[in-house]
């Protein structure tokens, strides 16, 4: 549990102008996470739902996130992200912020439940999605929470969404069939411990909440991302 809570208030901090300076556009998330996504083009390899998620315009996008919410527990970590991504990019930043903390709950909970003694090295699966989870988390995080934490209130309401929805464990081996897990006694206790976590930070983001904004304010982050709007997914942001 505290290392969940570790995990958020690191990305958090990652959104700040001491970790974020770096960001020259903060309209378009560039990133390269190998091999899942490349802003350069994009280049998108995330499996069925990736020539959709690459797509231009903005019909045959929406059309391939729809496929994906009716897939909803069967997605993997590896393409919420990429899907959070894209919805920021193409202007969707609120339904893009719902992805996001979506898919790094889902990356901390492969995290916190992958076999660490068993996952392999370079090149085995379980590594390279314990690395990738990471890599999504740290250099999309000041993006999204650049835009996010400038409406706490609305950010507040999102992470209790993806808290009620994460109240029971997917099937994690069915999910990543080449990984070896922790035994499944092992996974309620994993997952209540993340679940707990971010009543921790929801409690941290009303506590805190006018100092976060003074302080982004100050900083800059704050002049930086609130000329930044969000279009409404069509057919709304509900699955």
């Amino acid at each position: 549990m505290k290392n969940w809570l570790c995990s958020f208030l690191i990305a958090f901090a990652v959104a700040h102008p001491s970790f974020g300076q770096g960001i020259s556009d903060p309209a378009k998330i560039e990133v390269y996470v190998t091999p899942y996504y490349d802003s350069k083009g994009p280049s998108i390899n995330v499996g069925q739902f990736s020539k959709g998620l690459a797509a231009a315009n903005d019909s045959d996008f929406i059309a391939t996130i729809s496929k994906m919410k009716q897939s909803w527990n069967e997605l993997r970590f590896p393409e919420m992200y990429v899907a959070a991504i894209r919805l920021y990019d193409l202007g969707f930043r609120n339904e893009a912020t719902y992805w996001f903390y979506s898919a790094q709950y889902r990356g901390r909970l492969f995290g916190t439940l992958v076999d660490q003694a068993k996952m392999g090295s370079i090149g085995a699966p379980g590594f390279e999605l314990f690395q990738a989870a990471n890599a999504f988390q740290q250099l999309v995080g000041p993006y999204v929470n650049g835009y996010a934490f400038g409406d706490i209130e609305h950010l507040i309401q999102i992470v209790e969404r993806v808290q009620r929805e994460n109240k029971t464990v997917p099937d994690l081996e069915k999910l990543y069939p080449d990984v070896t897990f922790k035994l499944r006694p092992e996974w309620v206790t994993g997952n209540n411990g993340l679940n707990d976590g971010l009543t921790k930070f929801v409690a941290m983001l009303k506590d805190q909440g006018a100092g976060i904004k003074k302080q982004r304010i100050d900083n800059g982050t704050e002049a930086k991302f609130s000329k930044l709007t969000s279009k409404e997914l069509p057919g709304g942001g509900g699955r």
